[in-house]
């Protein structure tokens, strides 16, 4: 499959189930929760709630105002020069609209997998915009990626792309020698996976916890979903993650986290 068809046979799939899940009442669903992993459990919600920051809190010159109907990004107001992260989507206070960011480096995914994509720090979450996909991944498809092309993560049978897959490792290893474990409740998502789950836990848009079919970062193999009830583990995953190249992107689902190793 040539990359002309699968975006096209991609952007029909979308398009199919987008409009099956307008013609349900209010285009909401019911949540199922984990056995496992439970995000909406006190527990869990305590430890987030201890870790946000205030409302309206900015880091530097970038400032986040989220848009509800944006699943995977939130809108970013850039003010001043060399604002924000690099290639964050925005808009400046002249209206310029910076352009997308471009596809990481071979350097930048290596520096990612050591380790030293960036200094440890907190970043604002949300405001990456959309995933950059590599093109090898966007010839076959969101959520349509033979699985011999992903990589395990030594986690279960969870996989990711290859070097997503090394980066969340080492980030492991690291997290483990700091005394902190971290599992994975979720990696790579085949479409017919993403399909049931927004059935079951309703569009983000809709005020649910997915993203439309065929657009989840995690149909690219470059997102997991990691058990961070654990307070401790939050916090470690907020320091030290972007020096991984793993970012927080979404508002409302800290255990979402997503490989971007050229926007850390």
């Amino acid at each position: 499959m040539d990359a002309a068809s699968g975006i096209s046979a991609v952007l029909g799939r979308i398009t199919e189930i987008g409009a099956r899940f307008g013609s349900e009442p209010g285009g909401q669903f019911v949540v199922a929760q984990g056995a496992a992993f439970d995000p909406f459990g006190a527990q869990y919600q305590s430890a987030v709630s201890a870790l946000q920051a205030p409302a309206g809190a900015t880091s530097g010159a970038f400032s986040q105002s989220y848009s509800p109907a944006s699943p995977y990004g939130a809108t970013a107001s850039l003010s001043g020069v060399g604002a924000g992260t690099g290639g964050t989507a925005g808009t400046s206070s002249s209206g310029f609209v910076p352009p997308p960011p471009s596809p990481a480096t071979g350097a930048q995914i290596q520096a990612a997998i050591d380790g030293t994509a960036t200094s440890p720090g907190e970043r604002p979450v949300g405001g990456y915009g959309t995933v950059v996909v590599p093109s090898a991944l966007m010839v076959q498809g969101n959520g349509q990626i033979p699985t011999n092309q992903l990589s395990p993560v030594g986690q279960g049978g969870h996989k990711l792309w290859g070097p997503a897959a090394a980066s969340w490792q080492n980030l492991v290893s690291a997290a483990a020698a700091d005394g902190i474990s971290i599992r994975i409740t979720d990696s790579y998502r085949s479409y017919d996976q993403q399909v049931d789950l927004a059935e079951r836990k309703g569009l983000y848009k809709n005020g649910g916890l997915a993203a439309v079919p065929g657009t989840s970062p995690h149909g690219w193999g470059m997102a997991v979903d990691a058990d961070v009830r654990d307070a401790a583990t939050l916090q470690w995953l907020k320091v030290n993650g972007p020096r991984f190249g793993w970012v927080e992107t979404t508002p409302r689902e800290p255990w979402h986290w997503e490989f971007r190793p050229s926007q850390v």
